[in-house]
């Protein structure tokens, strides 16, 4: 006969196991609860009952109870696994004070009478299956409480692959301490804790073993068999109000013993914003639908609730600045495509373009969960928004899948170690969002034409490696452009990243000459002289030659502006108020003083208007064709450093004209 209780097997000849359990380290962080919301949300999401309505929400929910030590012996139980763990690590020569530490606080959390239990509950899911698995079926239960290391899903695209996130909620355990309780589709009903400690004592055949690190509160039939806790077993805590479920109401519970409620004070709301943070769209597009509920707080986090939290119960809230721009993006977008990866429509890419945004690019899978949004607050403003979507065989679902790492918080193709094939698909299916992503930008030549220069759309998709920017992890999405200065051809100056419209601020001065932003350079004017020039003598490339001479003359060309776009690219924005035939420009780089180098600039290629790419390979491209009104090229120069340009314009006429 079986029963009820604690059971930490016995160690043998394995290896003792202090304090730092480094899958549950990597979800811990002071005052943030994104990596909780994110686990929680995200296994949700993946096992949504597929037999209910494409427009049913899985619904999650957040609730704190407190249950009183007395009212269940499991407590009695894990009380003398905690001391007999303190016991034997105060008599090893390995101890620390760090294992020392971990146990104490352990030991303090269970000391209360009331252990506060934050129980996290969906529905509209299949719970998990397998729950009276035999042989070589597939048990979905297993997988969650008995296994580590091990990811299967039911989808190609699901987000986890590697088995971890499932610490997630002993990060915020004081315990470490984790119940689960299902009821699912197929019948399968059960109950059972783990606990994470280090490695303890217990008593066998007379004497006391050394045991492993994690134990089970279920069902021990016998030393070396154990099941889950089921219904008949009559366990007082699995039929508590805290684990409740009518017999329709299919779904896991995932309960978070000791809760640490001293160290997130404001729980509800730290929740709250990161279901919205990590899951804006899914929560628009009704995928999901998450409460959050204690004795003073109670949330409803829904698509009719969404624009209630973002812009007014959470406005002022500064980590879902972007969130307000991605929801206005996707809302309100100027421009929606679907885009070919690998398949028809397996990408779509939202964009708007807002005076008022920082410009973002953010990554979401098809379930709805933001993978990263990597922003830089130089010009132009550009929110874009790129979604991944389960089409086909989801061939780029999968890719990317496999391409993130345990926190899901990235696509790079470096988390790829074992299958070399696949690691190119991914590093190339990478390349080719990035590319559409610009392509899209591309199409916004058209955007109001200032005087100012600034950086350009292209800082969205710098270094293709997609390796590390700046020593950051980057998943060749990222940006890293930082303008140390922007200029205004009249001499006004935008100082150190301060982008204010330059007629009316004040801006940071600089030591020396230089000036605070908004001060005009005083410079003299000259008087600008006819040059003549015979074409014969003159052998630079990309300069035409003819017979006779020619007057070079400045044309007013007075709109202009030049946008970085990442590596050795820029685009060219001016405005002509007449057609200029045998236009030619030079490029220099500007200096500290504002003053350009007396040196023209490199230049490979230009592409002007419509017109086919031209060679130029030296410093003076021309003669080209800009028209009346508004004209766009694309230069490309030999230096890839990132640098202001300033660009000088001359026309050339024949003496016979």
């Amino acid at each position: 006969m079986g029963e009820i209780c604690w059971d930490f097997p016995i160690l043998g000849t394995g290896n003792e196991s202090g304090n730092n359990i480094a899958a549950i380290t990597m979800f811990k962080g002071a005052g943030t609860m994104d990596g909780l919301a994110r686990e929680v949300c995200q296994n949700s999401l993946d096992a949504k009952d597929n037999g209910l309505y494409s427009n049913t929400p899985v619904i999650v929910k957040f609730e704190l109870h407190h249950i009183k030590k007395n009212d269940s012996s499991m407590f009695d139980g894990y009380e003398l696994a905690i001391q007999r763990s303190r016991e034997y690590w105060d008599n090893s020569p390995l101890k620390t004070d760090e294992i020392i530490a971990f146990l104490d606080n352990i030991n303090e959390s269970i000391s209360v009478e009331s252990i506060p239990v934050l129980v996290m509950s969906d529905y509209n899911t299949t719970g998990l299956r397998g729950v009276n698995a035999t042989g070589s079926e597939k048990s979905y239960w297993n997988l969650l409480v008995n296994t580590e290391g091990i990811s299967i899903k039911d989808s190609k695209s699901s987000a986890g692959s590697y088995g971890i996130g499932k610490n997630a909620p002993f990060a915020y355990s004081g315990l470490n301490l984790v119940f689960y309780n299902t009821l699912a589709v197929d019948g399968g009903r059960a109950f059972e804790g783990v606990a994470k400690l280090a490695t303890s004592m217990r008593e066998h055949e007379g004497r006391m073993r050394t045991t492993q690190p994690i134990g089970k509160y279920l069902y021990l039939e016998d030393i070396f068999t154990g099941r889950p806790i089921l219904p008949d077993d009559n366990c007082p805590l699995a039929s508590s109000t805290a684990f409740k479920r009518d017999n329709e109401n299919f779904g896991t519970d995932v309960a978070i013993f000791g809760f640490k409620e001293s160290e997130y004070p404001e729980w509800e709301d730290l929740i709250a914003r990161a279901i919205i943070k990590n899951f804006i769209l899914a929560l628009y597009n009704n995928k999901l639908l998450v409460t959050i509920k204690s004795g003073r707080v109670e949330h409803e986090i829904s698509k009719a609730t969404l624009e209630h939290y973002l812009f007014k119960e959470f406005n002022e809230v500064s980590d879902l600045q972007y969130t307000r721009q991605i929801y206005r993006t996707i809302t309100d977008c100027d421009d929606k495509k679907d885009i070919k990866i690998a398949e028809e429509g397996d990408l779509t890419l939202f964009v708007k373009y807002s005076e008022t945004y920082i410009q973002a690019l953010s990554r979401f899978r098809s379930t709805g969960m933001l993978i990263r949004t990597t922003t830089n607050d130089v010009l132009p403003h550009f929110s874009v928004v790129a979604v991944v979507n389960d089409v086909g065989n989801e061939d780029l679902s999968t890719t990317l899948r496999k391409s993130e790492p345990p926190q899901h918080n990235e696509w790079n193709a470096k988390y790829i170690t074992d299958n070399p094939e696949l690691f190119k698909k991914a590093k190339r299916y990478i390349a080719a969002i990035r590319k559409a992503v610009q392509d899209l930008l591309d199409e916004y030549d058209k955007v109001e034409i200032s005087d100012v220069m600034d950086g350009g759309v292209g800082s969205y998709l710098p270094d293709s490696s997609g390796l590390m920017v700046n020593g950051d992890l980057n998943d060749g999405l990222t940006t890293d452009v930082k303008v140390e200065q922007i200029y205004k051809t009249d001499g006004r100056v935008l100082y150190k990243r301060s982008y204010e419209s330059a007629d009316g601020a004040i801006g940071t001065p600089k030591s020396g000459e230089a000036r605070k932003t908004g001060e005009t350079k005083r410079r003299r004017k000259k008087k600008k002289k006819i040059k003549l020039v015979n074409p014969d003598s003159t052998k630079k490339k990309g300069v035409s030659t003819g017979k006779g001479k020619v007057r070079v003359i400045t044309p007013n060309i007075t709109d202009h502006r030049t946008f970085y776009l990442g590596g050795n690219r820029y685009r060219l924005f001016a405005n002509c108020p007449e057609e200029y035939k045998n236009l030619f420009i030079q490029y220099y780089a500007m200096r500290d003083d504002l003053s350009a180098d007396t040196n023209a600039l490199t230049v490979k290629s230009i592409k002007v208007n419509n017109s086919p790419i031209l060679t130029v390979d030296g410093n003076k491209i021309g003669p080209i064709l800009f028209t009346q009104g508004e004209n766009i090229a694309h230069v490309e120069f030999e230096d890839r450093e990132i640098m202001a340009v300033m660009p000088e314009f001359s026309v050339e006429v024949r003496n016979e004209e």
